[in-house]
């Protein structure tokens, strides 16, 4: 799969948020996702088998982001993706 970078709004908590979204492979073959949140620091979202679905990979330089709104991006990131991948 090509990098790709999307660019789209969530609202969480009737707070809307300006998401972009980086895809790119680790050195697994796993599909992550650097994602900035308004501008803030980058973060990365991939699989969390505990949860079955992306979520924030657990790591200290992560900034904290709501969980709803976490939710929201992880969602959002697999249905992009989905449709990627079945096109």
């Amino acid at each position: 799969m090509k990098t790709v970078t999307e660019i789209f709004e969530i609202f969480a908590g009737e707070r809307p948020y300006m998401i972009k979204a980086t895809s790119y492979f680790n050195g697994r073959e796993k599909l992550r996702f650097r994602v900035t949140v308004n501008n803030s620091p980058v973060c990365v979202f991939g699989w969390d088998e505990d949860l079955d679905r992306l979520a924030i990979m657990q790591d200290s330089r992560n900034p904290f982001i709501h969980p709803a709104a976490e939710l929201a991006i992880a969602r959002k990131l697999e249905s992009i993706y989905t449709k990627k991948l079945a096109a």
